[in-house]
């Protein structure tokens, strides 16, 4: 047997009732037993009694037969700041808890589980949830929750063995802007049933609504005078709220301001002859029950029932009044028992990520998600994020399926980040509980923020503008591929072409490597004989793709020997090796281990390196060829745990160059302290070109565009204004632009490596920006450069 107070609230303002377990005898202890209804209103209010530090508030049936703020007939008790309208504190979302607390003890107290109805739709968004659920507290109601009012029709049906498992049962219910439709699966659970709730309802709005029912009323209260301070007392008049609601009421006694009395008489009025229901838009044709509930009464609940009926399949049930106070106290029983109350859907909220494929949803509560009432939700997988070294908040934007913008939150981290930080963000909520806790967590920073949707700031865009948008800010410049063609391969007026080179050459004892590199290395109208992914034009045919195979192994056994230390004619120079290394990624990968091995053992004596120009072909040689991944994977560790301080303008800084521009793979390399590296050595190859004639600058550009293009790792990288790398590079380059303009001389030189470069950087401040519309850039680049 209960033996616990158990209180059910459907508290709304027009009519309230609350359903509980227990009644009081007077002279003797509260006791348990039959149900107990409570009726408030119609048009509930509370009042405000005493005065100065004893005065306070009281709800409930007492403040209905109160004749506090019933007008100045009443003296000062009758004053209009005594009585507030129980629907005002509803709707006051900032303020008002406290007043609110007391329209609910007005009416019961001390309840060991408490349930308190909600409208589905604005009327019950997030912020009024969190503001009943305070008052809730206040009041020291214990074990509250809140359940939409549909639930709880269902919850009533169901404790009635009206409904049964498996049905679906369409609730329609009475709403202050017209009616909604929910439709609720009735299914078992722990061998009981309960609603599940799948999707917000539809709102069909009409003047049926509680509104336009009361304005109506007040209309007909205040007469053809309107209202004034003379009719204020009509206005408020228990004949109001029962006309309104279409309740029987008789004519009414009213104290004037001036202390006389009159009549007022509402007998007459029927808020029935203007109701407009527009059937067609009750969607209700699947349903296997339905249940109309609504505190209306009389031919005015008969009016709205016809209209129902006339869009169901089945005959609509209507409830009584105290249906949804009832269903509160069932709902406040289970969950003192642990029993399922309902099922419910969690509004779809997304956030914004981003992969090597660009900007995309993810949603942090995914649409096919329900939960029992009373569990905590988290999102099953946390979207991850990515924070730049350097600053100092992170922008986050989300979307919220009821909400009709999405937002951008804007969280502070407190003070700029000295590294890279990885940012998990989820969502923890319960059904029909205030808002969702939107969290964000860094283990590399040791701390956790909370993403303050109210806080966000609107944006009225569509979601998928927005995504896209993020897109078009986050430009990549397009990998480089430097294109071949036929032209090297035949004869010009000045040089032989490679394929009449192939005529002779294969079969020579001596063969001439300088005249071979030479032809592989010249570029007639942009095309070289070899792509620098190391395709041929396809007319070449397959004979003669074998004399030059023949010329490969050739080179590849010359220089093979000098490794050896072994003599003989072409052993004495890096000819060979060149040719080698113009044949791009074409070139066999023995080569590009031989150049590692090189480079590795620098400072030692080795048989490529004659002089100190031996390494430019040894490093750029090696940007040109590598292409496995394994390869690839060997240099670019090679080149980043080298002193980057140190390096060369024409030897580390053009290998890094190379590879990041012309590979999809060797950005992935890179971590952010790389790129930090990176960009200081950038910065210093432009800087040290300011004031002299640009001779050292063909691969600073190229390095620079190479590191953008690290976006496709973390796609946010290197933008100005939110990375202070993308700033300081900004700042180079225009520095380096100011040096170009304002110089000018008779070098006809620097003036065509001006005419070139100038357009480079102003392409290189729109990538930074993420704003790059040059798909051709890094190409440009390479012509600038005459590399």
């Amino acid at each position: 047997m209960i033996d616990r107070k158990l209180c059910g609230f459907d508290l709304n303002g027009w009519r309230d009732f609350v359903a509980k377990n227990w009644h009081s005898v007077p002279g003797e202890d509260e006791v348990i037993g039959p149900t107990n209804i409570v009726a408030s209103g119609p048009l509930s209010s509370i009042v405000r009694i005493g005065e100065s530090r004893l005065a306070g508030w009281v709800g409930g049936p007492q403040a209905d037969i109160a004749p506090h703020g019933r007008g100045g007939g009443w003296g000062d008790v009758g004053s209009e700041q005594r009585r507030i309208p129980v629907r005002s504190l509803l709707e006051m979302r900032d303020d008002g808890v406290e007043k609110l607390a007391q329209a609910l003890l007005g009416s019961a107290s001390g309840s060991a589980n408490t349930v308190v109805s909600i409208d589905e739709g604005p009327d019950g968004d997030e912020p009024f949830q969190e503001h009943l659920l305070e008052a809730i507290a206040r009041g020291k109601f214990r074990n509250g929750s809140l359940v939409w009012r549909p639930v709880l029709a269902a919850l009533f049906a169901i404790h009635r063995d009206q409904v049964s498992e498996g049905q679906l049962v369409g609730v329609v219910s009475h709403q202050r802007q017209g009616l909604c439709v929910q439709k609720l699966r009735i299914r078992s659970a722990r061998d009981v049933l309960a609603p599940e709730r799948r999707e917000a309802a539809d709102h069909i709005p009409c003047n049926a609504g509680y509104e336009a029912l009361f304005h109506g009323a007040r209309n007909a209260a205040v007469g053809a005078e309107g209202f004034s301070a003379r009719t204020a007392h009509r206005a408020v008049a228990r004949s109001v709220g029962k006309a309104g609601l279409g309740i029987n009421c008789y004519p009414e006694m009213l104290r004037m301001p001036n202390g006389d009395w009159e009549v007022l008489d509402l007998t007459k009025f029927d808020a029935s002859k203007v109701l407009s229901v527009p059937s067609s838009e009750l969607d209700l044709a699947d349903c296997d029950v339905v249940l109309f509930e609504t505190l209306c009464e009389g031919r005015l609940k008969e009016c709205l029932s016809n209209a129902i009926q006339r869009a169901a399949p089945v005959e609509v049930l209507c409830l009584s009044a105290t249906a949804v106070a009832e269903g509160a106290l069932e709902a406040a029983r289970r969950a003192g028992d642990g029993e399922p109350i309902f099922f419910d859907f969690l509004p779809r909220l997304s956030t914004i990520v981003f992969g090597t494929d660009g900007a995309k949803n993810f949603d942090l509560i995914r649409k096919e998600e329900t939960l029992e009432a009373g569990r905590t939700y988290r999102s099953p997988e946390a979207a991850s994020l990515a924070i730049p070294a350097g600053q100092e908040s992170v922008s986050v934007y989300l979307r919220k399926e009821e909400a009709l913008w999405p937002r951008k939150a804007s969280v502070s981290l407190g003070a700029p980040l000295k590294h890279q930080a990885a940012v998990s963000l989820w969502v923890e909520q319960k059904p029909a509980a205030g808002r969702a806790r939107i969290l964000m967590e860094s283990p590399d920073l040791g701390r956790n923020f909370a993403v303050d949707w109210d806080e966000a700031q609107e944006e009225e865009r569509p979601w998928s503008e927005i995504i896209e948008s993020l897109d078009t800010q986050v430009s990549i410049p397009k990998r480089l591929v430097l294109p071949c063609g036929m032209e090297a391969w035949h004869d010009s007026d000045r040089s032989a072409g490679m394929l009449t080179l192939l005529e002779s050459e294969p079969n020579r004892s001596r063969t001439d490597w300088a005249t071979l590199r030479q032809k592989l290395s010249q570029r007639p109208f942009g095309k070289y004989c070899i792509s620098s992914d190391g395709d041929v034009p396809p007319e070449i045919a397959a004979e003669t793709l074998e004399r030059f195979e023949i010329l490969t192994n050739k080179a590849l056994e010359v220089t093979e020997k000098r490794l050896r230390g072994e003599s003989g004619y072409g052993t004495e120079d890096n000819e060979a090796l060149k040719f080698l290394s113009w044949q791009f990624r074409r070139c066999p990968r023995d080569v590009a281990t031989w150049l590692m091995d090189c480079i590795e053992a620098s400072g030692r004596h080795h048989p490529f390196v004659k002089h100190q120009a031996s390494w430019v072909l040894v490093y750029q040689g090696l940007g040109r060829i590598v292409g496995s991944e394994e390869d690839e994977a060997r240099a670019m560790r090679l080149l980043l745990t080298s002193s980057i301080e140190d390096w060369v303008w024409n030897r580390q800084s053009a290998a890094m160059a190379f590879m990041l521009s012309r590979s999809d793979s060797a950005p992935f390399y890179l971590k952010r302290e790389d790129v930090e590296k990176l960009t200081k050595r950038t910065i210093a190859d432009f800087q040290r070109n300011i004031g002299g004639q640009y001779t050292m600058f063909n691969y600073a550009p190229f390095l620079l565009a190479g590191l953008v293009r690290w976006r496709l790792v973390d796609p946010t990288a290197l933008m100005t204004g939110a990375d202070p790398l993308a700033d300081d590079l900004l700042a180079i380059i225009e520095k380096t632009e100011h040096d170009l303009k304002a110089r000018s001389g008779p070098n006809m030189n620097f003036q065509r490596r001006r005419s070139k470069f100038l357009p480079i950087l102003r392409d290189l401040k729109s990538e930074l920006a993420g704003e790059g519309s040059n798909p051709d850039l890094l190409l440009d680049i390479y012509g600038a450069s005459g590399t």
